[in-house]
């Protein structure tokens, strides 16, 4: 959910097909990780052997980058794997811009343009993420029609996207697309929410506590998700991103001052809800949710968060609450030790965030 300094984001195609057959593929990715050879299933670039070259490769000016990209421009093409009617298309790289970078801090973005030519008579188009490039969001634009969108996992081919009719893809297939997209962006890379969650649980001893904290989460991160999806509510993720960690050392603090759960911790989750909320929508507004798809991609991506939370706690529940919760000892050894550590980690997270470390 949140943007770590190093996090390692889907891409974004988007193709134009031209009456005649020609198209244009604009393929927005993290450049750096691509040539650092840095394995895309990665939740961090920190967590590669080829860190280095790609903090090198990072710390470049747009222009130094793209001239050290220049002679990689063939092997990229390579690299991305269109199909028609199950035969290869060839493309070639005709250009990239270097997206302006908010944060030097975070990942930064380049769109490469690649132009290919479908076969006379294609009838289908299938895109394949294939071993170099992360998980993408695909638009298809069929002339001046509303584009037709799938999330493709990395090492996994689209379905076809018909070219003459429009993508025939039920509803059923895609609120299952979007509930896994929705369940992933917790389990396992939302980290910080998954810490959240389990401050939540420390010192909800009795199951309607835990209940009425989770389902005004739920509720809050609901709205604003669909608020900022529509556009109505939006804050630049350089100010909820150290928001999102310092409700994480909050819960930890008061987890470490409280020993139940007061009806004003109910009000402080609601507002904590509405931040993490806003990180959710950055996700869904990056992939571009055609107005088709717009209310069945929203409502089963919030279905899959759900969830995403609802395993987190009975994870913790089953593997160690069960078993420990009504023991004497549980503050002193394991909701105060285990508050600290998450009180860390969170002030880990708001200092990185706000650029004081690298």
């Amino acid at each position: 959910m949140g943007a770590m300094a190093h996090e390692m984001r889907p891409a974004i195609a988007t193709i134009q097909l031209e009456a005649d057959g020609v198209f244009e593929l604009t393929l927005e990715t993290n450049l750096e990780a691509w040539m650092a050879d840095v394995n895309p299933t990665l939740s961090d670039t920190d967590d590669s052997p080829n860190v280095d070259a790609y903090d090198r490769l990072r710390a470049l000016s747009a222009e130094a980058l793209a001239a050290e990209f220049a002679p990689q421009f063939s092997a990229f093409a390579r690299a991305v794997d269109i199909r028609s009617d199950g035969q290869r298309i060839r493309l070639t790289t005709i250009g990239l811009d270097v997206l302006p970078e908010a944060d030097p801090e975070l990942p930064r973005d380049t769109q490469i343009r690649l132009v290919g030519a479908l076969p006379d008579g294609a009838q289908t188009l299938s895109y394949a993420t294939g071993d170099a490039l992360p998980d993408t969001a695909v638009r298809v634009y069929l002339g001046e029609a509303e584009p037709s969108v799938q999330y493709v996992r990395h090492g996994q081919t689209s379905d076809p996207f018909v070219l003459r009719e429009g993508v025939t893809r039920s509803v059923t297939a895609i609120v299952w697309e979007y509930i896994e997209l929705g369940f992933t962006h917790i389990v396992p890379k939302g980290l910080d929410h998954i810490v959240f969650i389990l401050g939540l649980t420390l010192i909800s001893k009795r199951l309607i506590d835990l209940v009425i904290q989770v389902t005004a989460f739920t509720v809050a991160h609901s709205v604003t998700l669909a608020m900022g999806l529509y556009g109505v509510l939006t804050l630049p993720a350089s100010i909820v991103e150290p928001l999102i960690a310092a409700s994480i050392v909050f819960i930890a603090f008061e987890n470490c001052l409280q020993t139940q759960v007061k009806r004003s911790r109910t009000v402080i989750v609601f507002a904590f809800g509405l931040l993490h909320g806003l990180g959710f929508a950055s996700v869904l507004t990056e992939l571009g949710l055609p107005a088709r798809d717009f209310v069945v991609g929203l409502l089963a991506f919030n279905l899959g968060v759900e969830l995403g939370q609802l395993f987190i706690i009975a994870l913790a529940y089953f593997a160690v609450g069960i078993w420990v919760l009504q023991a004497p000892w549980y503050r002193t050894r394991v909701a105060m030790p285990v508050s600290v550590l998450i009180g860390g980690l969170g002030l880990y997270w708001l200092v990185e965030r706000l650029g004081w470390i690298g």
